[in-house]
């Protein structure tokens, strides 16, 4: 097998640089040459001269094999023309489907330009690409007046104000970053000044390639003319999310095989056509935590060749398109999600009408619905996914007016969906929503930084396990939404539990399973929701008493959970003094032999060496046989319950 770039093959020159071949020899008239060609829509054809003429002289009678995300079908260049017919097609939907990437949507949104239509078609028409023309001047004045047109300062102080506005909207609930393309390095660097201009600008970056003794001292100065180390730098700042660059502003780099996953929109300000067009737009179909979709802005009007490009594309066999328009396909989308989630809910309530409610009527509406959605694991299920589903579908349609009023409803079931998390044990919603790159629509009238308190709301006074006594048993029976309140109070035993998991194994066990047969008994309809808090009102108060414990054994709580992890089944075998002293020394020689990492399966030698310690520990107690390893073991599972993550749980 030999890899080799297409260039290696080529005609022999003189010192002059002519060539002293007329055609290139060959190096095999083998018919079981197999020449395999990636990106096989760039540098394959023109068998007239270059390359692809010196590649099919050298080896004639090989095979060849293509792979293109874009193949391309125009006079001259032609991928099955050169390669044959398609062996297999991995399409944008299957790609979707397998979430490789994410849709990507178009809208347009365009500045005017002052030329007559017919300019504009006949200067997309004379697009430069590598394949030769008759005409070249006559092509660059073309182009170079729709470039002057495009860059005129009037246009681009519209266009960068647009931009801005529609950029800081979209991040306002999808967080990610901006790619512009422009026609010239010219109107690159006008639209980068209009932008900067403008107030609340993020960070902008141009990337071009430059000619220092040429172009304007100020393109330095600025930091536009970059070297290729200082653009691998740009690029690293624009995939690190926390990072202040949000926008960069190009005209041809950067717009094949570059990957920047949370680049979310292309603002395209270039007429393009075909593969070029095809893989510049895929820029932003990249995965990203759950970034939902990828939105190409349309500035300067390639609907037509967009549309063009996808016939071709499905002509070939493909299926999904690669950027369907906003307002056709994501509108009816939103709806679907819309109604999926209502037919969740308790029917005939209005759920998009909560700010003509009292405060009181609204705090009661939400703890009806989460409650209800808490009782039943499936459909609080359903509902989350669907609710999921929709907030990332009104990203795309928030800008059209029939959607933008259903914005109320979607924020109601966002804020249902944070009640139902919160809710849950061991949840981290903060830190969930800190790692999403969708945001929830922010209403400040609902409370403080748009966000319910799901426990005031349920009369649960503060989030702590402390609230559970006597006098909070008497309120309860008195106050609505018992199966709420019992499912807050259920997450806030469970989370201490879990805490003290990691304290204390066996402790933590004891009280896992009274809460379960607790649960158990109320779900069989044997006790009522009183009688659950009555359970967990008697598991506060041996959480507090267990803390006592440990000060009247003359142990620590570090040693309190080995001794525990033990005398359930040894207290009567052997007497306090004798466990706490085997405790004693069992917790300093574990904590004397710690690594960093010691439980990972990389480090058995650690976790061995201190197994072995405790071995030699056990031995001097003189413990009866039998009870040797299942006093090892035990001592083993609580050290890692409690200090796996070493030295930072020291």
């Amino acid at each position: 097998m030999i890899f080799t770039t297409i260039e290696k093959f080529t005609l022999k020159r003189n010192a002059g640089g002519h060539a002293t071949e007329i055609e290139h020899p060959v190096l095999s008239d083998r018919s079981n040459i197999i020449v395999i060609a990636d990106e096989a829509h760039r540098s394959q054809y023109g068998f007239s001269q270059g390359h692809a003429r010196y590649l099919a002289e050298a080896l004639p009678n090989s095979r060849r094999i293509g792979f293109t995300g874009t193949p391309v079908s125009m006079s001259g260049a032609d991928t099955v023309e050169v390669f044959g017919d398609l062996i297999h097609v991995y399409d944008i939907k299957q790609s979707q489907e397998d979430r490789a990437t994410v849709p990507i949507y178009y809208t347009p949104r365009q500045v005017k330009l002052h030329l007559g239509e017919d300019d504009v078609d006949q200067a997309l028409q004379e697009i430069a690409d590598e394949f030769p023309v008759d005409d070249v001047e006559r092509r660059k004045s073309q182009w170079t007046a729709l470039a002057k047109a495009a860059g005129a300062k009037e246009r681009l102080q519209e266009l960068a104000q647009d931009l801005l506005e529609h950029f800081t909207d979209r991040t306002k609930t999808l967080d990610g970053k901006a790619m512009v393309v422009c026609m010239t390095r010219e109107n690159a660097v006008r639209l980068y000044n209009e932008l900067n201009r403008l107030p609340d600008c993020p960070e902008v970056k141009v990337v071009m390639t430059g000619n220092l003794s040429k172009d304007p001292e100020e393109w330095s100065e600025a930091g536009h003319l970059t070297t290729k180390a200082q653009r691998e730098s740009i690029k690293e700042r624009m995939k690190d999310l926390e990072d202040p660059l949000k926008i960069v502003i190009v005209v041809d780099m950067w717009l094949t095989g570059t990957d920047i996953p949370c680049l979310h929109t292309l603002y395209i300000d270039k007429p393009m056509k075909g593969h070029n067009m095809i893989q510049a737009i895929s820029r932003v179909n990249r995965v990203f935590r759950d970034k939902p979709h990828g939105l190409i802005v349309d500035y300067i009007g390639i609907g037509e060749e967009l549309r063009e490009a996808t016939g071709k594309y499905s002509a070939g066999g493909g299926k999904g398109e690669p950027a369907p328009d906003v307002g056709e396909e994501a509108r009816g989308l939103f709806f679907d999600e819309l109604e999926a989630v209502r037919t969740l809910l308790p029917e005939s309530i209005d759920y998009g009408d909560w700010r003509h409610l009292s405060r009181i009527e609204f705090e009661d509406r939400y703890a009806f619905v989460t409650g209800y959605l808490l009782e039943n694991d499936d459909i609080e299920k359903q509902f989350l996914n669907a609710e999921s589903r929709l907030s990332k579908a009104f990203l795309l349609v928030k800008h059209i007016d029939e959607c933008r009023t259903k914005a109320d409803e979607v924020i109601f079931f966002q804020q249902v969906r944070k009640g139902i998390k919160k809710a849950k044990p061991g949840s981290h919603a903060r830190h969930d929503e800190l790692e999403n790159a969708v945001r929830d629509l922010v209403d400040t009238s609902i409370g403080t930084d748009g966000v319910i308190d799901i426990f005031g709301v349920a009369g649960i006074e503060k989030p702590d396990i402390s609230i559970l006594d006597d006098d909070f048993l008497q309120t309860f029976k008195d106050r609505p939404h018992q199966n709420l309140r019992l499912k807050l109070l259920e997450k806030l035993i469970r989370d201490e539990i879990f805490h003290r998991a990691a304290k204390n194994l066996a402790q933590a066990k004891g009280f896992r399973e009274l809460l379960e047969e607790t649960l158990k008994k109320y779900h069989n309809r044997l006790i009522d929701a009183a009688a659950v808090i009555e359970a967990m009102i008697r598991i506060r108060q041996e959480m507090e008493n267990s803390d006592k414990r440990a000060e009247e054994l003359g142990l620590s709580e570090e040693e309190l959970a080995f001794y525990d992890a033990i005398a359930e089944n040894y207290q009567n075998i052997y007497d306090n003094e004798v466990l706490s002293e085997v405790v004693h020394e069992v917790v300093a020689t574990i904590k004397k032999n710690l690594k960093v990492d010691w439980t990972k399966p990389h480090r058995v030698q650690a976790r061995a060496a201190i197994r072995s310690a405790v071995k030699r520990v056990l031995r001097k107690k003189n413990l009866k046989a039998g009870d040797f390893d299942e006093f090892l073991n035990r001592f083993m599972e609580q050290a890692e319950a409690m200090w796996a993550n070493w030295p930072s749980a020291a």
